[in-house]
């Protein structure tokens, strides 16, 4: 046993090591998607988006969608889902009660009537 040799003190032992931050990339590849999928994901979410590019050459965008923009995606593919509806029935003849004839149906299904 060498006793001249000097073991790392405590302190030094206990300090953690600060991991810097990579760099936000914009450009990555196949690989990259699959082996650091969370980078590309965290990347697309900064910055907006990113791209990947394949080997045979081709480019794809992967772009981080918004909450509010998914959530209008969604209203308006329900608003034309009801407009479109409307018109089918429209085109059978329903015609729509008008205020008093909602009041009927309403006392009706609270069990007034």
């Amino acid at each position: 046993m060498m006793s001249d040799m000097k073991t790392a003190s405590k302190k030094a032992a206990k300090k953690a090591r600060v991991r810097t931050a990579k760099p936000l990339r914009r450009e990555f590849t196949v690989r990259d998607m699959n082996r650091s999928g969370a980078e590309l994901l965290e990347a697309a979410r900064k910055l907006g988006s990113v791209t990947i590019r394949s080997r045979a050459g081709e480019a794809f965008e992967v772009r981080a969608l918004t909450d509010s923009a998914a959530g209008n995606v969604l209203a308006n593919a329900v608003l034309e889902r009801m407009r479109r509806h409307r018109e089918r029935l429209a085109e059978v003849g329903y015609k729509e009660p008008s205020a008093a004839g909602w009041e009927v149906i309403s006392q009706a299904i609270s069990g007034e009537r």
